[in-house]
């Protein structure tokens, strides 16, 4: 009895070790691909980045864009844990994907604060409690997501331009987040990772980064 016990355990600690090479290979290979397709889509904005990795969990770029309406840029990937199977299989089954999250700055100071996120979600909980926040309709947006700001006024502003509405229905069930606040980072954009997502995400950023420069034009 005692022997197969421990060929039991020889068994799972092969299998595990398999799996946790196998799943952290292809992560890299994930991120070497993701690499190669936000390196693409920023080389327009700026020729200097800087590279931070997380080992197979993913990693994270900044710059600074020499043209556009944002101040800085930061992009962070983060994979599931596919080396950990018990783990990875256990994200699925609650609907995670890898995700992209875009920070960054604007030239303009939002006087505002904008959340937009997906219904039913923890942060979507979180901001229901809190009473300084005016939560707001839209026709196109609000069967999906929750929308809440500080100043509904400036919001609408904001939410009457059609590029940004489109961009964020284009991006669809995919989005997790959409923030603008006074507070760094002034913007937090949440997608979940598929195919030619992170160009749709970083052209929703620039646009969003336009229409705050129009805003402060206007007042």
């Amino acid at each position: 009895m005692q022997e197969l016990e421990i060929y039991i355990i020889t068994i799972l600690a092969i299998a595990f070790t398999v799996a946790y090479s196998l799943g952290s290979r292809y992560n890299y290979k994930i991120q070497k691909k993701i690499w190669k397709e936000i390196s693409g889509e920023i080389k327009p904005y700026s020729g200097k980045v800087s590279f931070k990795g997380f080992g197979s969990s993913g990693f994270k770029i900044a710059c600074s864009p020499s043209m556009g309406k944002l101040k800085k840029l930061e992009i962070l990937i983060i994979l599931l844990s596919r080396e950990i199977l018990l783990y990875y299989l256990f994200s699925k089954c609650r609907r995670k994907h890898d995700t992209i999250v875009v920070k960054s700055n604007f030239y303009v100071v939002p006087n505002f604060s904008l959340e937009i996120v997906k219904k039913g979600t923890k942060i979507h909980k979180e901001l229901i409690k809190k009473p300084n926040l005016t939560e707001l309709r839209h026709e196109k947006l609000s069967e999906q997501f929750f929308l809440t700001s500080s100043n509904p006024d400036a919001a609408s502003k904001f939410l009457s331009n059609k590029d940004i509405i489109q961009r964020i229905i284009k991006l669809n069930t995919l989005m997790n987040r959409l923030s603008i606040t006074s507070e760094e980072p002034q913007l937090l954009i949440s997608c979940s990772i598929r195919e030619n997502v992170i160009s749709q995400v970083l052209n929703l950023a620039f646009a969003c980064g336009r229409v705050m420069e129009q805003i402060r034009n206007d007042m």
